[in-house]
């Protein structure tokens, strides 16, 4: 058995109620800029900033110095209608590969990364009629990494079964969902297996899809009555060891999330009725007071906004920016590796890649210490990540993703044990 204790500095938390942010324009020509996200892309120990231009038909990565100066490497320049891209290790081999969805060729394909950053371009089949979205998460699990995908105009949700040497086997998820948009694969039921959820524009619903644990999936519906649903995420938002739900509707302005009672019956609670074409959501502590916070965008409304959770899940909407004309995708990530997390933004009307800056500083010096399982303050620690085997221990970051590398880019984890989280880590380098 391995060393149940992680060695680590310890910092005491600093509240803040309203966080400041700084603009920093990544890109200005990026014709209708439709995804943003950020991993660390070449394995330096700071981020990088990926993105989709639709119109361009370009998947770009943009590679952080170090010191947040960003310059952009082209992955695609022919990927007709991009507008959506992941990055996770596909292939096994300890490097960041892309997976690209194109809603004008119907393509979903992935990039393989050579270790250098150089992209080896491989399409999956078959076609889709309109690619919306993708995902790629190890779904059996059998320690490789498959591939969820929505199609817009088929209205269908696919998956590609990987083989372990990425030999792709297509399957379906679902049909009949008309106006398929985004993917957010999790477990959404607690039974271990990965189960999927996505909005329906035209069915004005948001529904997930339970996997029994064999990939067979069964249709769930979330919300029915949700007009021009447009995205979805899950997180535990009030903070009862069960995973629940967040949404727009576009044909709304509404972006509410939906309590999970723990048998995945859902209650809609509205966090805003007035956000204009209210099209991304995703949700993070991003004010480092150990509640989930939410982070919203609004095309026609031209504004990213984050709701701070008051710990009862009473949310106050604060302004990030209000001028980024057709705010289309939202990601949070730790930027610049200060400890706090900073916003992205995909801005389409003005093709726009942005991040803004967070002035939460959220830590102060320590000491030493040895964290145990059942301490749940923040932490800091450098290095490698050491989880006991002796207990269900797993680890993930800020966007509910399973994390399976043990020395993961910096950024903040979640380590979870027998399905309850113990401890927030704020991994610096």
């Amino acid at each position: 058995m391995r060393c149940i204790a992680v060695c680590i500095i310890v910092f005491p938390v600093l509240l803040l109620g309203q966080i400041s942010w700084t603009e920093h324009i990544i890109d200005t020509d990026f014709d209708f800029a439709s995804c943003v996200t950020a991993i660390d892309v070449d394995g330096d120990g700071d981020m990088d900033i990926l993105g989709t231009a639709h119109d361009d038909g370009v998947v770009a990565w943009w590679e952080n110095d170090g010191n947040e100066n960003f310059s952009k490497h082209t992955v695609a320049n022919d990927f007709n209608g991009a507008y959506c891209v992941h990055a996770i290790d596909i292939d096994g081999d300890d490097d960041v590969d892309m997976i690209g969805a194109s809603d004008l060729d119907g393509l979903i394909a992935w990039w393989e990364n050579d270790g250098n950053e150089d992209f080896t371009y491989h399409a999956l089949t078959p076609l889709c009629n309109s690619a919306s979205a993708c995902q790629g998460i190890d779904v059996e699990p059998d320690g490789d990494v498959d591939i969820f995908a929505s199609d817009h105009d088929a209205g269908g949700i696919f998956w590609w079964q990987n083989d372990g040497n990425e030999n792709f086997t297509y399957d379906t998820v679902g049909v009949g969902f008309a106006g398929a948009l985004g993917i957010h694969a999790c477990d959404l039921n607690g039974d271990n297996s990965v189960d999927v959820l996505t909005a329906g524009m035209f069915t004005h619903s948001i529904a997930w899809w339970e996997n029994d644990g064999s990939e067979n999936f069964t249709e769930r519906t979330v919300v029915s009555g949700f007009t021009n649903a447009r995205s979805v995420y899950a997180a535990n938002i009030d903070g009862d060891a069960d995973i629940d739900v967040l949404g727009t509707a576009l044909g709304m302005n509404r972006l509410s999330w939906f309590e999970n009672d723990g048998n995945e019956n859902f209650t809609q609670h509205i966090i805003d009725n007035n956000l204009l074409s209210a099209t991304a959501v995703c949700a993070a502590d991003m004010d480092d007071d150990g509640d989930i916070d939410i982070v919203g965008a609004a095309y026609l409304g031209n504004e990213f906004a984050w709701y701070e959770n008051d710990g009862y899940e009473n949310f106050t909407k604060h302004a990030i920016a209000v001028y980024d004309t057709g705010a289309i995708s939202v990601f949070v990530a730790d930027v610049d590796s200060d400890g706090d997390l900073d916003v992205l933004g995909a801005a389409a009307v003005v093709d726009e890649i942005t991040w803004w800056e967070s002035d939460v500083v959220g830590v102060a010096e320590g000491g030493n210490n040895v964290i145990q399982s059942e301490q749940v303050f923040s932490t800091i620690v450098t290095g490698r990540i050491q989880l006991p085997d002796d207990r269900s221990f797993k680890l993930y970051d800020i966007t509910g993703r399973e994390v399976h590398s043990a020395n993961p880019a910096p950024g903040i984890y979640f380590i979870e044990a027998d399905g309850e989280i113990t401890q927030k880590i704020i991994k610096v380098r």
